[in-house]
């Protein structure tokens, strides 16, 4: 029988991470202003949530904890990644004149399972939220409560991607002016810029 207790602790803790935006909300957001493939996409990032909320629940993150060079190394490898996406949303906030019409260049369903799942694993953020956050905690409860928890969690991160994928479908007309695009780009930057930041902060 299913703990509700257990299970609406992991539907808040989860909403507590998941609802902020990080490299794969920005990625959810402009897939669904372009109005591609948006059930796709939530597939793949919740899925990807719940495989390693899974893998953390599962040890994986005990087995990290014990080989710190491998973290470190996944670490700052994330922090490059999230400096170089921050650094393309810039340019194109700076060079950008597109618009949800001029941008309208539909990606294939094998291009858009690749990006999503790349932004999705090679996530430094989403390692360290549902492996060793959520995956840690998941662990440390009794054999009973463990996956009405993890489930709670998972539940957090389906209805999340759905509600901002359809959120910024909603707001596809504001994104026919340039302005639109490039306000988000400059948003998309700065906070990969500040999550790279305090992700340096943390570990130096």
């Amino acid at each position: 029988m299913l703990d509700t207790s257990v299970f609406v602790e992991g539907l808040l803790l989860g909403l507590g991470l998941f609802a902020s935006v990080g490299p794969k909300d920005a990625f959810v957001i402009k897939r669904a202003i372009c109005g591609e493939h948006l059930l796709l996409v939530v597939a793949i990032c919740a899925g990807s949530d719940a495989l390693l909320i899974a893998l953390g629940a599962g040890g994986f993150a005990a087995l990290l904890a014990s080989h710190p060079i491998i973290v470190s190394v996944a670490l700052w490898g994330g922090i490059g990644y999230l400096l170089c996406h921050g650094a393309l949303a810039l340019c194109a906030a700076i060079r950008a004149e597109r618009t949800v019409v001029a941008d309208d260049v539909k990606h294939a369903f094998a291009q858009t399972l690749i990006a999503t799942a790349a932004v999705s694993l090679l996530n430094p953020y989403a390692w360290v939220d549902t492996v060793l956050v959520l995956g840690s905690i998941t662990a440390s409860k009794s054999a009973d409560a463990r996956w009405p928890f993890a489930l709670g969690a998972i539940l957090t991160s389906c209805v999340w991607f759905l509600f901002l994928s359809h959120l910024s479908y909603a707001c596809r007309r504001l994104f026919s002016r340039s302005i639109a695009w490039r306000a988000l780009d400059g948003f998309v930057a700065v906070t990969m810029f500040g999550i790279a930041a305090h992700l340096v902060s943390a570990n130096v």
